[in-house]
């Protein structure tokens, strides 16, 4: 038996676009519908969401029952052990918050694959399917299997995105929100000085053969995105999505 392959990374790695939406709320099911709905990977949020262990633990198992990959966003930079834990419960990759510098990158990389490629601790559970698969056979596939993305969203991330996109990430994304906050403009997604970072990110993306990913709010960011090169493009959250068809319903009855 094989470690349970990475759909999203295999898309990549062959040079499709995968897209993605997030879930905050402790609730498998959610993650279960974005699955059914097609899209390639759920971002379970531990930065902005209400997630224990416990429910990253069911928010995979949703994932898994809906066919789609559950990447997990951790709270903080510079937290091993939170990483290693995800990927024992079952992640299938990591997003890591505020990646300023190739260090940071690097890190990543240390606390998400085994010796010799990084230093992750051993104490796998669904990753290998609770014992099912031999350990041969974890070692052989488990790292190459691992989805691993950066957030640039600070003005030091992008200043150093160049060196950043040199370490071999799979995808570096770009943090408009936070961009926004870093430059003075808060909310201001599309303000210049937003738009000239973004630009800064997906220019060291194409030259070293990394995907870069974006945030769309609506089908036309995705149709401008897709132009200008971007591969791996967000969808808000479940959330989100709910409290806008709510309201586009209601409001189409005089609510």
């Amino acid at each position: 038996m094989q470690v349970r392959p990475n759909a999203a990374k295999e898309t990549l790695s062959q040079g499709g676009t995968i897209f993605s939406s997030a879930v905050r709320l402790p609730e498998p099911g959610l993650c279960e519908i974005l699955g059914y709905a097609g899209f390639d990977f759920v971002l379970l949020d531990n930065e902005h969401g209400a997630l224990s262990p416990v429910a990253i633990d069911r928010l995979v198992q949703g994932c898994l029952a809906g066919d789609t990959v559950p990447i997990v966003r951790v709270l903080r930079n510079h937290d091993p052990e939170a990483i290693m834990l995800a990927l024992d419960l079952g992640a299938q990759g990591i997003l890591l918050p505020h990646c300023r510098t190739a260090q940071d990158a690097r890190d990543l990389q240390q606390a998400a694959y085994y010796a010799p490629r990084g230093n992750r601790g051993f104490g796998p559970g669904r990753g290998n399917r609770w014992g099912a698969i031999s350990k041969e056979d974890y070692f052989a596939g488990i790292d190459d299997s691992i989805l691993l993305i950066a957030l640039i969203e600070d003005i030091e991330g992008v200043e150093n995105v160049e060196e950043i996109a040199a370490t071999g990430l799979d995808v570096l994304w770009t943090g408009t929100g936070d961009l926004a906050m870093a430059h003075g403009v808060p909310g201001e997604r599309d303000h210049p000085k937003v738009l000239d970072a973004s630009k800064r990110i997906l220019d060291a993306c194409l030259e070293n053969g990394v995907a870069a990913g974006f945030p769309a709010r609506h089908a036309e960011d995705v149709e401008w995105a897709r132009e200008q090169g971007y591969r791996a493009i967000g969808f808000g959250g479940a959330e989100n999505l709910l409290m806008a068809q709510s309201r586009s319903l209601l409001s189409s009855v005089g609510r």
